[in-house]
């Protein structure tokens, strides 16, 4: 974070921009700012310090609770979250807070309690009304959640070993020297504004990174035929790209499956085509939106009789069960999808999941748009 100047802040005018606080009492009067800054054009709080550039001389004890109270308004009462960047700074022989918050890429945000904020004037905040929200939540749709960019990451979290070779694969030439990676990264929809999107880092990021927290699955196997018996067969929490995470998530699941059969010698094998299609397409096709629309990880339950395997995101209102057998398909990442093809081999991409319905008839298709979830049910051949 660039040196404060608080003298230049006080000399501002773009009073939407700016915000002071004498003293913040609780996290949520914190959250409402940070929302109503971050639903304009990104901008700043000043904490402890008021208009006239008078100190409200902060004591230690305030700076570290505010400070705790940031961290707790930024992940625990936004939605979605935010990442703001937080300075101390010296003025007038004390300190005062400086927060800096980035322009917005996942608007419009709200409140734990759902409500939508902008700034109006100086310090104050208003309810947005329904044509800005409205609008903001059209571009929110337009704009792929695989093309969202993510803050502070740049071409260095590309894995440069794997995307040259990919490249080289994909289009027969070597990865040229002579331009920048994240001009390439850019042209190929894997980056924007200097920096990495969602598609880059789930197609070529390196992995683990704090900032990054959307490429995960949960596994879990259970003894029998659900989950009455609390002890588990076997669990882990996987991260990484998206082929990683193919290649972790289908070593468990073939592992798992196999030590049922060697405990009961008449189940008999789920065909190792079906499982590929359809857990790519769960992390292929799952809402990366971690928002008040979606959020949490891709999920695989393995049972004794069958495998279960639940993405977030519900189908859309276009698309249904029905249509899904009949060959209607929907892409909601087109980039991931168009690079994938060329990453992990597989049948089906692009096709949705009607093939592998008319091949295998144990299969259980789920839409679930209360909770947002997406499960297909894999059962064992009888």
């Amino acid at each position: 974070m660039d040196a404060i100047n608080i003298e230049d802040i006080l000399n501002r005018t773009d009073d939407d921009h700016i915000s002071f606080i004498d003293h913040v009492e609780d996290p949520y009067q914190l959250c409402e700012q940070m929302v109503a800054i971050a639903n304009g054009d990104a901008g700043i709080i000043i904490i402890g310090i008021n208009r006239l550039g008078e100190s409200l001389n902060l004591s230690q004890d305030e700076i570290l609770s505010t400070l705790r109270m940031i961290t707790q308004a930024s992940f625990e009462l936004i939605q979605p979250s935010i990442f703001p960047k937080t300075q101390i700074v010296d003025y007038l022989d004390t300190k005062a807070i400086v927060i800096k918050i980035p322009y917005g890429f996942q608007k419009p945000y709200c409140t734990i309690g759902g409500r939508f904020l902008i700034k109006s004037e100086k310090d104050k905040i208003q309810e947005m009304n329904l044509d800005d929200l409205r609008e903001m939540f059209q571009e929110k749709m337009v704009n792929q959640a695989d093309q969202m960019v993510i803050e502070d990451l740049d071409h260095r979290q590309i894995d440069f070993e794997t995307f040259q070779s990919f490249f080289k694969k994909k289009f027969q030439v070597d990865l040229p020297e002579h331009i920048p990676l994240i001009t390439i990264l850019e042209s190929m929809k894997l980056a924007s504004n200097g920096q990495i999107n969602t598609s880059g880092m789930l197609l070529f990021g390196m992995y683990p990174t704090e900032k990054f927290a959307l490429s995960q699955i949960v596994a879990m196997a259970f003894f029998g035929k659900d989950t009455s018996v609390l002890e588990y067969r076997d669990s882990e929490n996987f991260e990484g790209t998206i082929p990683q995470l193919f290649e972790k998530g289908l070593n468990f699941i073939e592992l798992n499956l196999s030590a049922a059969s060697k405990e009961n010698a008449n189940l008999k094998e789920i065909p190792k085509y079906v499982i590929q299609e359809i857990l790519i397409n769960a992390l292929v096709h799952r809402s990366y939106y971690m928002d008040y629309f979606t959020s949490g990880n891709t999920v695989i339950s393995v049972f004794d009789d069958r495998l279960e395997i639940e993405s977030p995101g519900a189908l859309p209102d276009n698309l249904q069960i029905e249509s899904i057998k009949t060959g209607c398909a929907f892409q909601r990442n087109p980039t991931i999808a168009n690079y994938l093809i060329d990453i992990i081999p597989f049948r089906g991409i692009g096709l949705g999941l009607s093939s592998i319905v008319a091949d295998y008839p144990g299969l259980v298709l789920m839409d679930d748009p209360d909770s947002d979830q997406f499960k297909v049910i894999i059962k064992r051949p009888e």
